[in-house]
């Protein structure tokens, strides 16, 4: 292991000058024992896997990176192939089948191979048994598994690709072993059924009233009642269930109410722009976990079909399972299994319980360096001028050259993230407003904004609220609340505010009419954002400097503009994120957010615009400038006559103003990532605050939360519905209690807990039917690589044979049947064939 690590980090530094850290080296190890190294994200962990993939590539099996969508297999193939060519390796790349006609083919990666298109350069199609040929493959769980599942379906051996399973390196390994562990991959086609029902279904649950159903939103069922059966049959104009013996259905009733109970659930349980969208007239899947589109997976028993009846698209077939596997069980065929995520730990009981993985949390670098023996880092903890105490590290030096911060405090080097104390609301709206001013606040600063959501549905609302007229509204509305309190000498004190109470409602069902007419008497007649006293108000509210008035003004003239990243538009998603830490970006995305896509300060840098760079460098005299680093080809630039630009100036001015934005940004604390809702499991939430900070950067947090969320209406129970009903506070300022505190944390591990139940009940049943796939698929490998089949045949016919000549001599009415064959003759020899005499001496005995 030390000799094949060192020859890959030597062979990194050589190739795309990256070297492996130390805590990097640790990492690699950790995986090649076949566990899971927990690193912090931003930590570098596509580089780490690069040490196993080597050391175990050298045995000439098959090595598997997996990887949570397209787009990162191919960055990473890409990125690291360098480093494998380097060392002797290949490098195969699986894409979804779309691209690779129907999943015939796949690619390797090829540094001649040129192409306008991203998912195309360096990359050169061959067919997929190449791919897996290669001595490292990059691709994501679904295409590994359903190859598989594939090979085992082909009528050919030389049409299987895969060659065996021996190590696979999953990264983001708790969204593929944990969160996507609920989904089997299932291959199916057509099969027949009445289609018409679903309509017609479709058509009778719209008409049903509140009390024709009883509904549990937590557990996603829903059942009749005694009244809405009657509905239902009064509409349809027949019987559904005898009312004497209504636990006797016919088979007719059974598959109208499987019909009708479908329905139910399409019309009241799924949400579109939540759990789906409709695209191009047809209904696509989001994943909960991940907020990613599913397309070409649908709900089962007929419940897909229900939701396209619901929407009013076609009603496509409902389908036949030919093969399928859950995620487990693929990959506990592994022989060698590891995986890398910076959020496991919360899991380990499942990792262990299911895969046998054990987590190992692998330090930050900057804490291996600040806490190893005689460490260059120190850690210096303070306090912001808010008072929220943080921390960051600093050169380990007492003289006063490594002092720079007021009373002596040694000046930063990196950071630690800020993760502020959650800011939770009564309501919903006093949310979103809260969230609103947020964003308006720091993006008048010029502070790059993640936030982020839980559905497609929350995005988009939150991104209506962005634009020019509600945000004026609320500005409005902020400024009316603040006079009032002061024309009538009242402190924030959290009491509620009679007067205020008809303004609670949704921002945009207030007009600016309704202000003037409850201010007016309280001494403001002019609620203008022109008006330059009112704008020095709102700074003051908002907290803002002087400065800041001219981009708060643009905002009030064209709202906040920003990006929204969800599923809809999942194939901008590395374009969208990678810009997310530009000076005054505001990116709004589901929890599909930038797995594995870095979030650097002050934006991303393009490709042709570094290329111009290095050749004006070239030019200049320097020799190998793509072994500097930015910093240095950004002060060896500054010694360049701007003259000497020639044709690349305009792309020397961007590369010098990616560094001024980049220190702008650093000086207004980096990335502030806003958290809208919180998810079901902790690890989610985790990897959100893992978007800010990354590698030392400055950067915070913060969670703005409401008693409405769903967590807390759905799992919360009734200690949140009493608090509703207790608590009499003024919406507008947040709850301190540590309670609700409380609550959500109760909330996130019950949700936990019954999640961990679904999958360990479904590994369960897919037990049972892996030990008959892997019976069946045996006998597949054995057909396909035995050349003489002859005896094989010869035993199962001889079974089959004697098994039914057994049964035909059982006779109720007596012996008379087995007699008359058991008698030798001419006849029965003849019509038997050579097997009659074997099976006489059978009978005889």
């Amino acid at each position: 292991m030390p000799e094949a690590f060192a020859a890959v980090r030597e062979a990194s530094k050589r190739t795309i000058g990256l070297r492996h850290y130390d805590v990097q080296i640790i990492g690699g190890a950790v995986l090649h024992s076949g566990s899971i190294a927990e690193m912090r994200t931003g930590e570098g962990k596509t580089l780490v896997a690069t040490l196993p993939v080597y050391l175990n590539a050298l045995l000439g099996r098959s090595v598997h990176l997996v990887t949570v969508n397209d787009y990162l297999a191919r960055r990473d193939a890409r990125w690291m192939a360098p480093i494998y060519h380097a060392l002797g390796l290949s490098v195969g790349v699986l894409q979804m089948a779309a691209v690779t006609e129907n999943g015939k083919k796949a690619f390797l990666v090829d540094f001649t191979r040129e192409s306008p298109h991203e998912d195309q350069r360096h990359l050169r199609m061959v067919d997929r048994r190449l791919a897996y040929e290669a001595d490292v493959t990059f691709g994501t769980n679904s295409e590994f598994g359903f190859d598989y599942l594939r090979d085992n379906m082909t009528m050919r051996l030389e049409n299987r690709v895969q060659r065996g399973h021996y190590f696979a390196i999953v990264d983001e390994v708790d969204n593929v072993l944990i969160d996507e562990a609920r989904t089997p991959l299932i291959i199916s086609g057509p099969a027949s059924g009445d289609l018409e029902w679903y309509g017609r279904m479709a058509q009778v649950v719209k008409q049903l009233k509140p009390e024709d159903f009883e509904m549990d939103e937590k557990n996603r069922s829903i059942n009749l009642t005694e009244v809405g059966v009657s509905r239902v049959e009064s509409i349809l104009g027949m019987q559904l269930i005898d009312p004497e013996r209504p636990e006797d259905l016919s088979p007719e009733q059974a598959r109208l109410m499987g019909y009708l109970q479908q329905a139910l659930r399409a019309q009241f349980l799924f949400h579109r722009n939540k759990d789906y969208l409709v695209q191009g007239g047809k209904v696509v899947i989001v994943d909960e976990f991940t907020g990613r589109l599913m397309p070409g997976r649908r709900w089962s028993d007929g419940l897909h079909q229900a939701v396209e009846a619901k929407e009013g698209v076609k009603v496509e077939p409902e389908s036949v399972t030919y093969a399928t596997i859950t995620l487990q069980n693929y990959f506990r065929m592994y022989e060698k299994l590891a995986g890398m995520t910076g959020t496991a730990l919360t899991e380990a009981e499942e990792f262990n319980k299911i895969y046998k993985l054990e987590v190992a949390p692998i330090p930050p670098n900057l804490e291996y360096l600040a806490y190893g023996k005689d460490a260059p880092l120190v850690e210096i903890k303070t306090k912001d001028e808010e008072g929220y105490a943080y921390s960051y590290f600093a050169k380990n030096d007492s003289s006063p050259a490594g002092r720079g911060q007021g009373e002596g405090e040694p000046e930063p080097l990196f950071y630690r993230r800020k993760d502020y104390p959650d800011v939770i609301f009564r309501t919903v709206e006093a949310k979103l407003r809260a969230l609103v001013t947020e964003i308006v606040r720091n993006h008048a600063l010029g502070r790059p904004l993640l936030v982020g959501t839980t559905s497609v549905e929350s995005s988009e609302r939150l991104s209506s609220r962005l634009k020019a007229d509600s945000v004026r509204r609320l500005m409005q509305y902020l400024l009316v609340r603040d006079h009032y309190l002061r024309a009538n000498n009242l402190e924030e004190d959290g009491r509620l505010i009679t007067d205020l109470v008809p303004f609670n409602e949704p921002i945009e069902k207030i007009s600016p009419d309704a202000l003037r007419a409850f201010i007016k008497p309280h001494g403001m007649t002019n609620i203008s954002l022109d008006d330059e006293s009112n704008l020095d108000n709102l700074l003051a509210i908002l907290h803002l400097p002087g400065s800041a008035k001219d981009r708060l003004k643009k905002i009030f003239r064209g709202g906040v503009p920003h990006q929204v990243l969800n599923a809809r538009k999942h194939t901008e998603e590395s374009q969208i994120i990678a810009g997310a830490g530009a000076f005054g970006a505001v990116t709004i995305a589901t929890n599909m957010a930038g797995r594995g896509v870095d979030i650097k300060l002050g934006g991303e840098l393009a490709e042709e615009v570094i290329s111009a760079v290095n050749r004006v460098l070239g030019k200049s005299g320097y020799k190998d400038p793509f072994d500097m680093s930015l910093q240095e080809r950004r002060e060896a630039l500054q010694k360049i006559d701007p003259s000497n630009y020639g044709i690349y100036e305009a792309e020397v001015k961007l590369f010098l103003q990616y560094f001024e934005d980049m220190e702008r940004v650093k000086e207004l604390g980096g990335l502030h990532v806003i958290g809208s809702e919180r998810h079901e499991a902790r690890r989610i939430d985790n990897q959100l605050r893992g978007r800010s900070a990354r590698q030392g950067d400055p950067g915070s947090s913060r969670f703005y939360l409401s008693l409405q969320d769903d967590l807390m209406r759905l799992f919360g129970g009734e200690q949140v519905s009493g608090l509703m009903e207790r608590l009499k506070v003024d919406d507008s300022l947040p709850l301190e209690m540590r309670l609700v505190s409380n609550i959500i944390e109760g909330s996130q591990t019950r949700v936990e807990g019954a999640n961990f139940d679904v999958r360990k009940h479904l590994l369960e049943y897919d037990d049972v039917l892996n030990k008959q796939r892997q019976q069946i698929y045996s006998q597949r490998d054995r057909i396909f690589v035995k050349e003489d089949l002859s005896e094989d045949v010869a035993e199962m016919l001889e079974a089959e044979v004697t098994k039914r000549v057994e049964a035909g001599l059982v006779d109720e009415e007596g012996p008379t049947a087995a007699d008359r064959l058991a008698r030798p003759g001419p006849a029965a020899v003849r019509g038997a064939g050579r097997l009659v005499p074997v099976l006489w001496v059978q009978v005889a005995s």
